[in-house]
């Protein structure tokens, strides 16, 4: 069967001489491995192309059964340049394709999500977007889609209205809600500061142009992202560590200036 359809480069690695396996999402079937052959080669058309991040339009030779599809042609939709300028912007783009290919099975098209990894690009792309804000905002998305709502207006036990006023916030990840004075008495949580709490509550509601436009404080942010991460780990079973994450918090801890 010859599948034509758009995908995002989730993975690549080598394979044998000359060719790579590249793990897609696409647009109709889902994630996909395929060999894109001969594609390290000097004379490749497409070899550029085949880049974690990268959007493209696709003619795949696909076989039922078969774990590993064959590329026939990769032509760029979008380049994210600006996305590349930015270590801080790359991370974030890296660990959301990432994700993607950690939580989602082979072949389960999901075209809310192709649609939401594809938004999640276009805005890290945008030269004012906050890049920390739109991978909270993909990190919420995908929970929602991946099915574990994320509430924050009332209990998520008794629904009672939850002002969230207070300075620390009973959240609790296995219910993805705060929780009353009453039920955060029973139930394990975990304390969540007031401004984290007010940008979950804000990004939960944004679109992608509003959130990429919010400019959190640094320690909200990373606490909140702390809590996503949490959440999506306590119900996605055998969720690995990202590696972009320990290589980038390396990259941006080491103390030595640029340039050797």
């Amino acid at each position: 069967m010859i599948v034509k359809t758009d995908a995002v480069v989730l993975h690549t690695r080598r394979f044998r001489e000359s060719s790579k396996i590249v793990t897609l999402y696409t647009r109709e079937h889902g994630k996909m491995a395929v060999v894109a052959r001969g594609v390290v080669q000097p004379k490749s058309k497409y070899g550029s192309a085949l880049q974690p991040m990268a959007h493209l339009n696709t003619i795949i030779y696909r076989k039922e059964g078969r774990d590993l599809q064959n590329l026939s042609i990769a032509e760029p939709i979008e380049r994210y340049g600006l996305i590349q300028s930015s270590l801080e912007r790359m991370t974030a783009a890296l660990t959301i394709v990432e994700l993607v290919n950690a939580v989602m099975h082979d072949e389960d098209r999901n075209e809310p999500l192709f649609e939401t990894l594809v938004a999640a690009l276009r805005a890290l792309n945008q030269p004012d977007a906050d890049e920390s804000s739109v991978q909270l905002w993909f990190l919420i998305r995908l929970a929602v889609i991946l099915g574990y709502a994320i509430r924050t207006d009332e209990c998520g036990v008794c629904d009672e209205p939850f002002a969230g006023t207070r300075e620390m916030i009973p959240y609790s990840l296995s219910i993805g809600a705060p929780l009353c004075a009453e039920h955060q008495e029973s139930l394990a949580y975990r304390s969540m500061t007031g401004p984290a709490f007010v940008l979950l509550r804000e990004l939960c509601v944004a679109e992608i142009g509003e959130a990429g436009a919010m400019r959190p404080a640094p320690g909200a942010a990373a606490e909140l992202s702390d809590a996503l991460n949490a959440f999506i780990r306590y119900h996605v079973e055998g969720l690995r560590r990202l590696k972009v994450k320990s290589v980038s918090a390396t990259i941006l801890d080491d103390p030595r200036p640029s340039g050797g």
